[in-house]
């Protein structure tokens, strides 16, 4: 089973590096590894101050396999 969350689930109008829409996945096996996966990404390529987006991210994850 893996808990994944999409950063144009997040940010919709957010551009990945190229200028194109992000379509940047973070995938973990737990919503901790998904959170910070996706902070991570975030703070690094969008620039979001992560403080405080952990349910918003925890609202967005799903989960996929069993």
């Amino acid at each position: 089973m893996v808990r994944f969350v999409r950063c144009n689930a997040l940010l919709s109008l957010a551009l990945d590096s190229a200028g194109k829409g992000c379509r940047y996945i973070a995938k973990a096996d737990d919503d901790d590894g998904v959170v910070k996966d996706m902070s991570e990404h975030m703070h690094s390529v969008h620039g979001v101050d992560v403080n405080g987006q952990r349910e918003t991210i925890l609202l967005s994850t799903k989960t996929h396999g069993s």
